[in-house]
């Protein structure tokens, strides 16, 4: 059987890291929960994944 290796790169838009801490933020001081769904499509709207070729 064929052994297969997969590299992937992860990058993060400069606004990712601080729209998660900002809906942390709020959600502490006003003591609700976030709409977890709406975070994730908001935060994947920055995340890019690549395959890289590993040769």
């Amino acid at each position: 059987m064929a052994k297969m290796t997969i590299s992937l790169a992860v990058t993060f838009a400069w606004w990712v890291a601080p729209y998660i801490s900002a809906v942390e933020l709020f959600g502490d001081l006003t003591g609700l929960t976030p709409d977890y769904e709406k975070v994730v499509s908001t935060a994947m709207r920055g995340i890019r994944i690549k395959m890289v070729d590993n040769q």
